[in-house]
């Protein structure tokens, strides 16, 4: 099964280093002959201008496959018959693809700029020093309201998602992981609880 060198998706904004792994890219055996960099990331989150700039200055091609569940892309990999060079999990994947070998570790000796990273960034649990993953984003879960509708201030906590007066008006986000975190907290509950929650 192939190794992966995955760029975590943890917990910074900052632009795609895709030069950072491209120590591990070798030529391609297309009918093309040039260098190939297989990237898997998640859905519009990487500008194609970047890609563009990224191709003109290293002379490799991207071949771009997004994804849009860390657990779609974990069952792609796991499943082999993929050759991506750089993937884009999330810290909880990072961890759970360490464990299972699916991840090389990083040749730390050839990343440049590290030092710019704010150490509350670094050397996360998920991955100790960095051996397998470096921060790429990270993102917060909240509320956004129109208040054309909602007048201001009347969402305050995420209990009031569940205030019948909002029925049937709501969106939420396309993440099991997230929409059980927020039931938990609306529920008084850590989102971290091994506990069965109570059903509503």
């Amino acid at each position: 099964m192939k190794k992966l060198i995955a760029l975590a998706m943890a917990i910074i904004v900052a632009c795609l280093g895709l030069a950072v792994g491209s120590h591990r890219l070798s030529a391609s055996t297309g009918d093309t002959g040039r260098n190939v960099l297989n990237l898997a990331n998640w859905g519009d989150y990487i500008d194609p201008k970047l890609i563009t700039k990224f191709e003109r200055e290293t002379g490799y091609h991207v071949n771009l496959e997004t994804f849009d569940s860390n657990e779609g892309m974990y069952t792609k990999i796991k499943q082999g018959g993929t050759d991506y060079d750089l993937t884009v999990p999330s810290e909880y994947m990072v961890a759970k693809m360490r464990k299972e070998g699916l991840l090389l570790k990083l040749d730390r000796s050839r990343l440049h700029g590290l030092h710019n990273f704010g150490s509350a960034f670094m050397n996360r649990s998920f991955d100790p020093g960095n051996k397998y993953s470096i921060p790429y984003f990270w993102g917060t879960l909240g509320i956004i309201y129109n208040d054309k509708y909602v007048k201001p201030g009347a969402i305050q906590h995420w209990n009031d998602l569940w205030s019948r007066r909002y029925r049937g008006d709501i969106m939420l986000i396309d993440s099991a992981r997230d929409i059980m975190g927020m039931s938990l907290v609306s529920l008084g509950k850590s989102m971290n609880t091994t506990d069965q929650p109570p059903s509503r």
